[in-house]
């Protein structure tokens, strides 16, 4: 819950998706923690996407960010205009955003549906955490 004297975006001097990859053909931006085995987490979100009715390359903005590294989305948000933000292993903080969400649980805010869940690698091992994933992902988009 917000108040109204608390802040809904910091600033970060780069911008979340400076560095991000896709044709955004279905306004989809996937941020996700920049992790050593990014190859392999980058073939389970495409199968998972897939899943979903998504093509990584054309349907999204991929953008993966390190952990070191703090980043503004709000400056994305008005620019590119997602329609959802898949954001898979950084926190709302990491983004320059100054709410909490539950992980699995899609939310409307600023005009769009955001998802939150646990980094690629944790998922693609964890039964529970796939289902929790799938489960979300149709809400969304089935």
């Amino acid at each position: 819950m917000l108040l109204s004297n608390e802040l809904l975006f910091l600033t970060a001097e780069k911008s979340a998706l400076a560095d991000a990859k896709g044709g955004f053909d279905r306004q989809v931006a996937v941020l996700a923690l920049k992790e050593s085995s990014a190859v392999t987490n980058r073939d389970f979100l495409d199968k998972v996407l897939t899943a979903a009715q998504l093509n990584l390359a054309k349907d999204t903005f991929l953008a993966e960010i390190p952990a070191t590294e703090a980043r503004a989305l709000g400056p994305d948000l008005a620019e590119h205009q997602p329609k959802q933000v898949l954001v898979f292993g950084l926190s709302p903080a990491q983004l320059g955003l100054s709410f909490e969400i539950n992980a699995y649980q899609p939310l409307t805010f600023y005009g769009c549906t955001w998802l939150f869940a646990d980094k690629l690698s944790a998922i693609e091992s964890d039964k529970a955490k796939k289902t929790q994933l799938w489960s979300a992902l149709k809400q969304m988009f089935l």
